[in-house]
């Protein structure tokens, strides 16, 4: 793997201090403290170059804009926040979700999204 660029460790520290999945707007609002002249071109570059190594993790959910993790080895769900839209882990799975499926049906993945208000909207 190539050595990261000074834009790439930046946001990888964004997504680490702040914790929970990002947009490339706020990833850029928060990189460009620590590594000035940052643009949106470039964080976008940078996530792709981070997607493709298998460090970040991005997801997409209707009516968002993609989000950006740190790639995770468990499995886990999302929660959205209608007020401010920010996007938060939930940590582990509802599990079940087989006894939902039509007889003769095989899942082979899942993602779970719960929409509601945030601790800061509510």
């Amino acid at each position: 793997m190539k050595p990261k660029t000074n834009q790439q460790a930046a946001i990888l520290s964004v997504l680490d201090d702040l914790g929970r999945p990002v947009t490339p707007k706020e990833l850029l609002e928060t990189a460009s403290i620590s590594s000035p002249g940052l643009g949106l071109a470039t964080v976008y570059r940078a996530l792709k170059r981070l997607v493709d190594s298998g460090e970040v993790r991005k997801i997409e959910a209707a009516g968002l804009p993609p989000h950006y993790e740190r790639e995770r080895s468990e499995h886990h769900h999302f929660f959205i926040c209608e007020g401010c839209r920010k996007m938060f882990d939930l940590d582990g799975c509802c599990g079940g979700l087989n006894e939902l499926l039509p007889r003769g049906f095989r899942m082979n993945s899942h993602e779970v999204i719960i929409y509601g208000a945030c601790r800061d909207c509510d």
